[in-house]
């Protein structure tokens, strides 16, 4: 490891105290003026290190670049992890990755997405330095059950994430939504890679887009879009909290999972309106099944939606 990336963790490692340029010296093996450099040089790359005068250095609590390095701090599990200044898209940049032989839980994240996307190929708004725009590899994605519920269990991941460090309620709205006070907060993009010639899955990618700081919204978001703080918020520390929410989700019973989707969601027994063949129907949400699609009673009719036929938005009340 660079001295560069040891300076890093053990800054973020110790966020809440000044830590003092000779224990940072001995700890990295180099001169006290070397630290010195060093430190200028991480707060020209845009990481806000405030010096103390006969106590240390210490990350500004507003300091929140992203870096391999800070997010390796808080994560159970060693991965191997980049981050990006800017983006078409991390997903599009992990399944190039991946294409090229990334290892099964490869996470990268950037500062800016130019062209983010949601499904069905909607565009993701995703501003510089106010958001997390982040993708992980999954090369065995059976651990995580059936391939077709990494979806409900990435929501579920981010959900309880941000319940444990923000102590923040908030809902799902089928299938890949997290809303927060009514609003859009986060958005969910799973994307499979198979092998055209057996058509075998390969890789799933689980990208994940979610406002943090952002403060203004272009015109047609800002009634339907939200942030989760209008303070900066340690980015690295999210990153990885939702990236150990989900590795945990692993080891617990399918049937538990879907439990706590369910209770998070947003349109269970609830009117719904949706598209089908072109038409708009409603009906009530009885279930979520344990294939993760709606059960909807619509007069005589049960309706099964799946995620990848319709689109739902409840009726407003």
């Amino acid at each position: 490891m660079s001295i560069r990336s040891e300076l890093i963790r053990e800054l973020e490692q110790n966020r809440t105290k000044p830590v003092s340029g000779q224990k940072l010296a001995q700890r990295l093996h180099v001169s006290r003026n070397a630290v010195c450099k060093m430190i200028h040089t991480l707060n020209e790359e845009g990481f806000e290190i405030a010096s103390f005068p006969r106590k240390g250095y210490q990350l500004a609590e507003t300091s929140n670049k992203l870096s391999a390095e800070a997010i390796s701090v808080y994560l159970k599990k060693k991965l191997p992890v980049y981050t990006f200044e800017q983006v078409d898209s991390t997903n599009q940049l992990l399944k190039k990755m991946a294409i090229d032989g990334s290892e099964h839980l490869t996470l990268i994240a950037a500062e800016e997405q130019r062209a983010g996307r949601g499904r069905f190929g909607r565009p993701f708004y995703s501003p510089s330095r106010t958001g997390i725009y982040m993708s992980l590899l999954l090369r065995m994605p059976q651990q995580l059950s059936d391939a077709s519920m990494i979806t409900i269990y990435a929501a579920v991941a981010v959900q309880r994430a941000l319940k444990q460090l923000y102590q923040t309620d908030t809902q799902i709205k089928w299938v890949n939504d997290i809303f927060y006070q009514g609003k859009k907060l986060c958005g969910i993009l799973c994307e499979a890679i198979s092998d055209f010639e057996s058509g075998r899955l390969e890789a799933i990618i689980v990208g994940i887009g979610l406002n943090t700081s952002t403060m203004t919204f272009p015109e047609e978001l800002k009634d339907i879009a939200v942030s989760l703080s209008t303070h900066p918020v340690n980015r690295n520390k999210l990153i990885a909290c939702i990236v150990n929410e989900l590795l945990a989700l692993q080891k617990e019973e399918h049937s538990s999972v879907l439990a706590q989707y369910r209770d998070a969601s947003m349109v269970l027994h609830q009117q719904i309106t949706w598209m089908q063949n072109g038409k708009q129907l409603s009906g009530y949400v009885k279930d979520i099944n344990n294939a993760g699609n709606l059960i909807v009673e619509s007069e005589d009719t049960t309706h099964i939606l799946s995620s990848g036929e319709v689109s739902i938005k409840a009726v407003a009340a």
